[in-house]
């Protein structure tokens, strides 16, 4: 699996963030590549959500009214169930509200 994480902005602006495993998580913005946390460790780990956001300064872009975020679950490449869980405790524990959607 990898994941799309579609998150609610300022009506002028757009944040969607890739979680992709080649083997190892790579933060990906359209065909940017933001960070690799971990290039020795290729597992998604929990509080990564959190590390790019503040090495990339996101959370000003995100939107003030609403918490919902949109995680969509794709059916290719190296992510996992659990890698899924972890993504969600991340979510939650900045305060936003996912909403899983299988593609």
């Amino acid at each position: 699996m990898k994941f799309t994480l579609v998150f609610p902005t300022h009506e002028a602006t757009d944040l969607s963030l890739a979680a992709v495993f080649v083997p190892c998580l790579v933060w990906m913005e359209g065909a940017n590549q933001l960070k690799n946390p971990h290039p020795q460790n290729p597992h998604y780990l929990r509080g990564d959500l959190q590390e790019i956001f503040a090495s990339q300064n996101l959370r000003e872009r995100l939107s003030d009214t609403s918490r919902k975020v949109t995680v969509v679950c794709h059916p290719t490449g190296h992510g996992t169930e659990e890698y899924l869980k972890d993504i969600l405790f991340d979510l939650r524990d900045m305060g936003l509200e996912p909403i899983v959607v299988r593609h």
